[in-house]
């Protein structure tokens, strides 16, 4: 099963079903914040990666579904849930 894994430099979401928290695997999204808002980031099988930056504001929900529209279709996983620390970058 597909599901979003809190990991140290963010989220990650591993699109093989293994656990981003404890393997990479390609293709893999991930969202990571920074001082201007979440990057969201669709790491291909290939090599080629597609981003969408995120605007300060931006909820990690938002960074998700940016980086599940760079996959081109949205993932069938749990929720991420709330995180009161890093829920918004703020920037």
């Amino acid at each position: 099963m597909i599901a979003w894994a809190r990991v140290a430099s963010g989220w990650a979401a591993n699109l093989d079903g293994s656990d981003a928290r404890a393997v990479f695997s390609l293709p893999r999204l991930e969202v990571h914040p920074g001082a201007t808002g979440w990057r969201s980031l669709c790491l291909r099988a290939d090599g080629t990666r597609a981003e969408r930056p995120g605007r300060p504001g931006d909820t990690v929900h938002q960074a998700r579904a940016a980086a599940e529209a760079a996959w081109g279709r949205p993932v069938v996983a749990s929720p991420i849930a709330p995180d009161p620390v890093a829920a918004v970058v703020t920037g």
